[in-house]
This record gives structure tokens, sequence and C-alpha cells, in this order.
């Protein structure tokens, strides 16, 4: 009965769409659908877009950048000329963010959740039926997030800029009127390998 209603709607809103677009009536001009407000079909000097100036101090130097909310990945606040791409032999961000050198280097330690795997340990029996960290599972999220210490930067974390990137130095092109809230070191410090659970019953 649901599917045969759905269709009754659908096969309705495409009449409706059909005998509009026939008729004229109510057309919208596609120069009026996007925030652009200048031609679609060229680029002209009226057409260029804000300006991105990225920072170009050199790493070290550079004043860090506020969190946007708590345990939000910080932006990078230095020149990365000459450091990307990453790539699985070459990753120039390790050589200063590694906890253990980070703070001789002016430099933001990598955080305890990127040497951890929150990959449950998972298999399928004979039977078919799902096990997670040695528990059976109907649903496959019916288990809380885990975290596997590993003894090295996990493979997931490697390639930084996939959540850290540079920031445009430039007034910002909408306003945020956000103001995030934050835990004790949060605007400072990751602690998410610590309330990753955080609301999961």
């Amino acid at each position: 009965m649901t599917i045969k209603k759905s269709l009754v709607g659908l096969l309705s809103l495409v009449t409706i769409i059909a005998v509009g677009c026939a008729s004229g009536a109510g057309s919208i001009s596609e120069e009026s659908l996007g925030l652009r407000k200048t031609n679609l079909y060229v680029e002209k000097a009226e057409t260029t877009g804000d300006v991105t100036k990225y920072a170009t101090a050199a790493a070290g130097t550079s004043k860090k950048i506020a969190r946007a909310f708590e345990n939000a990945p910080p932006m990078i606040p230095h020149d990365t000329e000459g450091m990307l791409p990453i790539k699985i032999a070459n990753n120039a961000c390790t050589g200063c963010h590694m906890p253990e050198v980070a703070p001789s280097m002016n430099a933001t330690p990598i955080p305890a959740s990127h040497f951890a795997s929150f990959r449950p340990k998972t298999a399928i029996g004979t039977d078919g039926r799902i096990t997670k960290e040695g528990k059976g599972v109907d649903n496959t999220s019916d288990l809380k997030t885990v975290a596997h210490k590993l003894d090295k930067l996990s493979g997931s974390r490697f390639n930084c800029t996939l959540c850290h990137a540079p920031q445009s130095t430039q007034d910002p092109v909408v306003n945020n009127t956000f103001t995030p809230e934050f835990s004790k070191e949060g605007a400072s410090k990751s602690n998410l390998i610590d309330t990753i659970n955080e609301g999961v019953r």
C-alpha cells in the first residue's frame, strides 16, 4: 500500500513539473539558481573570486590557529611548500609532529588517537553469524567503539591532509558566529581517545 501511494505521489509530481514546463509558467532561469551572480558562460574580471592567501611563516614559527570545536583537526598554520604531497615513503609532517620531537620543534604533537586502530576485530562464523571483539552481534553497529593501541602511526591517519588543511589568512567570506565550548585543555589538545564513546550506550 505504501509503495502504491509513493508511486501515485511521484507520478503527480512529474505531471505537475511537465505541465509547468510545457506552459512556461513559473520557469526559473539557470542564472538565478546559484550564488554566483555573473554570467555562467564566461570568465571575466567580475567573476574573480575572493583572494586566497595562505600563511608563509616557516614551520615552528607560525601562530597556531584556534580549533573550531572540541577535537577538531587543527588547521595548518605554516607554509607547506615542499612538504606535499604526502607519500608512503615520505611524510614531512611526522618529522616535527611525532610526540617525542614535537615539544622541541614548537609543534602540536600527534595525539594518541592517531596511534590506535578503531576497527573492531571482526569475524564471520561458519553459521554466518558476525562476531566483533569476540562478541556475537545482530547488527554491525551493536558495539561501542574500541581502540587498540598501536606501536606506530596508524595507516588510516598517515595522510595528514585528509583532515588537516592550510587556512586562508584573508577575512572570512562568511561570518562565523559559532562559539565552541571546550573541556579543560580541549582548545589546544585532543582528548578523542578518551571521549570517543561519549553519548554511546
